[in-house]
């Protein structure tokens, strides 16, 4: 009896194991990924003591798919490498450029700030600071040359007044100087008149 189990055992574990083989999709037909390939070919060898026995046509192709998928990813990794080298060498020229660019702003600010006088470059704000003490010291100028002016011309007037009332003074005092010289030839001459009637 136990052989006929042993047997039946046997029999089933055939079977399961041929359905199995039968259900596997094969891999390599498919364009299974080497994953695929590797589970199918571990699936499908043949077991010889405590080693898998695949056959050399199946290792062969295996081998040629592996060297394949290397390639290609050898190749993929030399266009990124390419994209790389290429994006590096376009930051390189827009830094080249950002620089050259900083740069011309840098003078352009500095000229905006700054102005050329006599041929000197300063920057506005000490152009406008000297510009405002020289108004303020020709204003102070201007202010004292019109409070000296002023003054001046307050002491020409009180002159001016002082000398037309000297002026008045003087015709007045000519004025009866002259009276008197006269009213004293009037007096000497009736005295001569009168002398020479006597």
């Amino acid at each position: 009896m136990k052989k006929v189990l042993v047997a039946l055992l046997l029999l089933f574990v055939t079977l399961g194991t041929n359905a199995q083989r039968q259900k596997l999709e094969n891999a390599f037909e498919t364009n299974g990924s080497l994953n695929d390939r590797f589970i199918y070919l571990e699936k499908t060898s043949t077991n010889y003591k405590e080693y898998k026995v695949i056959t050399k046509s199946k290792f062969l192709e295996l081998q040629q798919n592996v060297n394949d998928s290397i390639r290609f990813h050898k190749n993929l990794q030399n266009k990124k490498d390419a994209e790389i080298n290429t994006h590096i060498s376009e930051i390189e020229a827009l830094q080249s450029k950002v620089k050259s660019l900083n740069e011309k702003l840098n003078d352009v600010t500095n000229d905006k700030n700054s102005i050329s006088v006599f041929g000197i470059s300063m920057y506005k704000t000490n152009y406008n600071l000297i510009a405002g003490i020289i108004i303020v010291l020709l204003l102070a100028i201007a202010l004292f040359y019109l409070y000296k002016f002023n003054n001046s011309n307050v002491v020409t007037k009180e002159a001016k007044k002082t000398l037309e009332e000297t002026q008045n003074e003087f015709e007045a005092f000519q004025k009866s100087s002259l009276i008197r010289q006269q009213e004293l030839s009037r007096k000497l001459q009736d005295e001569i008149i009168k002398n020479r009637k006597d």
